[in-house]
C-alpha cells in the first residue's frame, strides 16, 4: 500500500490551492469581461435591407466583408447603416480599429508619424539615389544615418494611402551647390489624370538656408510625387533630403 509523506500531502495541497486560484481569476476575468460588454452594448430592433443597391462614382457598388461575402445594410429608426470599413475602403480612406479604446480611426490617426524611409518610394535611380555612406549622410555638420541624394534634378514617388495630412521635409543643399531649389508636389495617383501634372504646393531653399523644413499639405492623396529641380534649371543643384523627414 503506497503511503504519502507529509511532504508530498503539502505539495498536492499547493497545487490545489493555485488551481483553485487560476480558476477563480478566470471565472472574474470572464465575469468582468461579460459586465462590461452587458454596460456598453445596448439591444437594437433592427432590420436587412436587401432592395437597396448603390452607385460610387457612376459605379454600381455592393458592400462586403474581408471574405468578399455580400453584406446589407441595416435600416434603424428610419436611418440607414453601412458597414464603415467596406465603406470606407470603397472610398480609398484609411481605416483603423484600436481595441485597446476601443477607437475606430477613419482616416488619418492624430499624432501618427512615418519616416520617408519606411513609406513605399519610388526614386529615379539616374538623378536620385539613396545613401547610407557615412561621407555622405554628413550634412552641415551634422551625421545621419540615410539622405536621399538629387545631384542634377529628380522624383521620388510615396505610395501613402490617403494615410496622412502633411509631407514635412528635412532638406538641404550643399557644396557646391550655387542655387536655390524648388521642391514641387504632385498628385501622382493612377486617376490623377491631367491633374496629375498640376503643382499642388512648391517650396524653395537656398544655399543659404542650411537645412530647411518644407511642409507641405498632402491629405485626402493616395499617391504624391515630390519633383525636385532648380528654377534655372542649373542642372548642378546638390540637393539633399534628411531622414529627419517625416509624414503625419
Amino acid at each position: 500500500m503506497f503511503e504519502f509523506s507529509p511532504g508530498m500531502v503539502m505539495e498536492l495541497l499547493k497545487k490545489k490551492m493555485v488551481y483553485l486560484l487560476l480558476s477563480v481569476f478566470a471565472l472574474f476575468a470572464v465575469s468582468f469581461g461579460s459586465a462590461y460588454a452587458a454596460a456598453n452594448l445596448e439591444p437594437i430592433q433592427a432590420f436587412f435591407n436587401r432592395d437597396i443597391t448603390f452607385v460610387l462614382n457612376g459605379e454600381r457598388w455592393e458592400p462586403k466583408d474581408a471574405s468578399g461575402k455580400a453584406m446589407s445594410p441595416i435600416i434603424y429608426q428610419g436611418t440607414t447603416y453601412l458597414p464603415v470599413r467596406a465603406l470606407a475602403e470603397a472610398l480609398k480612406i484609411p481605416i483603423h480599429y484600436d481595441a485597446s479604446g476601443p477607437t475606430i480611426y477613419i482616416g488619418a490617426i492624430p499624432g501618427a508619424k512615418a519616416g520617408i524611409f519606411t513609406v513605399p518610394m519610388e526614386i529615379d535611380n539616374v538623378y536620385v539615389t539613396t545613401t547610407r555612406n557615412p561621407s555622405e549622410t554628413n550634412v552641415h555638420g551634422k551625421q545621419y544615418s540615410q539622405i536621399l541624394k538629387i545631384d542634377q534634378y529628380g522624383d521620388v514617388v510615396f505610395a501613402i494611402g490617403r494615410k496622412y495630412k502633411q509631407l514635412v521635409l528635412d532638406a538641404a543643399i550643399v557644396d557646391p551647390g550655387e542655387h536655390d531649389v524648388e521642391f514641387s508636389l504632385y498628385n501622382a495617383s493612377d486617376q490623377a489624370a491631367n491633374t496629375a501634372n498640376t503643382v499642388l504646393e512648391k517650396h524653395a531653399i537656398s544655399p543659404a538656408d542650411g537645412t530647411a523644413r518644407l511642409v507641405f499639405q498632402v491629405e485626402g492623396l493616395d499617391k504624391i510625387r515630390i519633383h525636385v529641380q532648380s528654377p534655372n534649371l542649373n542642372p548642378y543643384i546638390y540637393a539633399r533630403i534628411l531622414d529627419t523627414s517625416y509624414f503625419e
